[in-house]
């Protein structure tokens, strides 16, 4: 299941930022370990407010993404999630378009819910010390790549002022670390399950609701 359809008609939803941006948003919003209702993410997904026309497309629109939304927390519940077919490095700007989008709309969500993972995560170091260096070790590594691949030409440029033939190497090296995005979308959304299990029934509440 992905938002092709929903987006089938550009018209109709032009006031939402594009399918790969929002398809990454709300991959990153159930990745939270204290996962947000609706009514926050939904905000989120928005570019131009007051631009809906009437109800019925409200409704149309807000169960559509509310759908992908769970479809993505069950593939996380089941260990099936696997990243979109269109976030690829294909090196060049424009073909690279999705993918950057992607990962802006998951890393926004991060963001948007860092109070979230912080409060978790103190939990966990309180009940569970040992765990933070390396749990901590593979966060870091998840948003790095994340954050790379937002932004392809300024992470290039970011390597070039430190030295030409780092640079270089990584410029060359960008397809053979792209091929483990979905190995660090993995990573991710464990650790979000790891920190949830310090938040006393997240998913169960969810699924009741």
């Amino acid at each position: 299941m992905n938002l092709s359809e929903l987006y089938a008609n550009p018209h109709e939803v032009s006031f939402l930022h594009s399918r790969y941006y929002v398809e990454g948003c709300l991959v990153g919003a159930c990745a939270c370990p204290e996962i947000p209702l609706p009514d926050v993410w939904l905000p989120w997904v928005i570019k131009q407010h007051n631009q809906i026309q009437n109800a019925a497309q409200a409704d149309q629109i807000t169960n559509e993404l509310f759908n992908y939304f769970k479809h993505c927390l069950a593939q996380m519940n089941n260990s099936t999630l696997v990243l979109p077919e269109y976030v690829k490095y294909l090196g060049e700007f424009e073909k690279d378009r999705p993918l950057r989008e992607w990962c802006k709309g998951l890393l926004m969500a991060h963001s948007a819910r860092e109070q979230f993972w912080q409060g978790a995560w103190r939990k966990m170091q309180q009940q569970d010390p040992k765990l933070a260096p390396q749990m901590a070790k593979d966060l870091k590594h998840c948003l790095l790549m994340f954050s790379t691949f937002a932004d392809p030409n300024e992470t290039l440029r970011d390597a070039e002022v430190k030295s030409l033939d780092q640079a270089q190497a990584l410029r060359d090296n960008m397809p053979l670390i792209a091929q483990s995005l979905n190995d660090t979308l993995t990573t991710y959304v464990n650790l979000a399950g790891k920190l949830a299990t310090y938040l006393p029934n997240q998913f169960e509440t969810f699924k009741q609701d």
